[in-house]
């Protein structure tokens, strides 16, 4: 049995955000701007802003996402997904065995904090931020030089010590090697300075010293999905990122608020903090800016969790 439950205070109907997000082709990046910006350096990055948006557009974004990480998380359970979009999209809550079947799939991470005056839970927005990253690589077109072979998803938690993203890409009529992979650390940014330097410099240091043990928490997982002129590729995953092989390389990606975003250069001493990755086109960088990204996290949390 469904219950009527009135929608969050100061939120957008659950309704209005779908139907935006689904007349926009449920893409997250129909919401976006991106921005290329440090060409003339080792470690290039984009900047992907979501400021600036209207309330309903900044409630279809937090849809797109809340629906993506349920659709993964149940994963090919369809029932317990349709069972949560339904009763989301109606403003009802879940009741018996369709609340406990849902539950399981939704209380990682996601699960509201049982002292509402404790420390707030860093969890969700380095989850939603994960999720952000995933999600507009998804939707990223192919470029000549490279075609998407393989995209890990998110990880189901935030304690997983392995590596954040992994993406292999095939390169057509290359001279050299036939694939390219990037290994991915993702961050969250919502400190009060508005200086993602630090947290930039920190993912890299993280990736040097911990990148082979990522690569290969990913490399079984990926050996199951790519296409098996890859599988080769993917065996030597390890080996290539310890030689620092021009097929291999790293990216860093920070979700942070958008009075953050670097007015001047950011990314641009990478290259310093992961000497094992020297060669052109290696690295890669990330800022992905939203207008108070903790509320916005907070918002997907309560899509999530709106039916339980």
């Amino acid at each position: 049995m469904a219950i009527a439950v009135p929608a969050s205070r100061g939120r957008i109907p659950v309704t209005a955000a779908e139907r935006l997000a689904a007349a926009r082709g449920g893409l997250v990046s129909a919401f976006v701007t991106r921005e290329s910006r440090g060409q003339d350096q080792r470690c290039p990055w984009d900047l992907v802003s979501l400021s600036g948006q209207t309330a309903i557009e900044r409630a279809a974004v937090a849809w797109l996402v809340a629906e993506a990480v349920m659709r993964q998380r149940c994963g090919p359970s369809d029932k317990a997904f349709q069972t949560w979009r339904t009763a989301t999209l109606a403003g009802a809550s879940l009741t018996g065995l369709d609340r406990d079947l849902v539950l399981a799939f939704a209380s990682p991470v996601f699960k509201p904090q049982g002292n509402p005056s404790g420390e707030p839970s860093h969890g969700v927005p380095g989850h939603v931020g994960e999720w952000l990253w995933y999600l507009l690589a998804l939707e990223q077109p192919d470029l000549p030089e490279r075609a998407r072979e393989y995209l890990a998803e998110p990880k189901d938690t935030v304690t997983d010590s392995g590596g954040d993203g992994l993406v292999i890409y095939r390169v057509p009529q290359a001279p050299g090697p036939e694939f390219l992979f990037r290994l991915w650390e993702m961050k969250k940014y919502t400190g009060q300075d508005n200086s993602v330097t630090d947290t930039v410099r920190g993912a890299w240091d993280q990736l040097a010293e911990h990148g082979a043990r990522y690569v290969i928490s990913q490399t079984a997982w990926a050996y199951k999905h790519v296409s098996p002129e890859a599988e080769d590729f993917v065996s030597q995953l390890a080996e290539l990122w310890l030689t620092g092989h021009p097929s291999s390389g790293a990216g860093v990606s920070v979700a942070t608020n958008s009075s953050a975003v670097p007015q001047r250069r950011a990314f641009d001493r990478s290259h310093e903090r992961i000497p094992k990755l020297p060669h052109d086109g290696q690295l890669e960088g990330l800022i992905i800016a939203v207008d108070n990204f903790t509320d916005f996290a907070t918002h997907v949390q309560e899509l999530v969790w709106t039916a339980l």
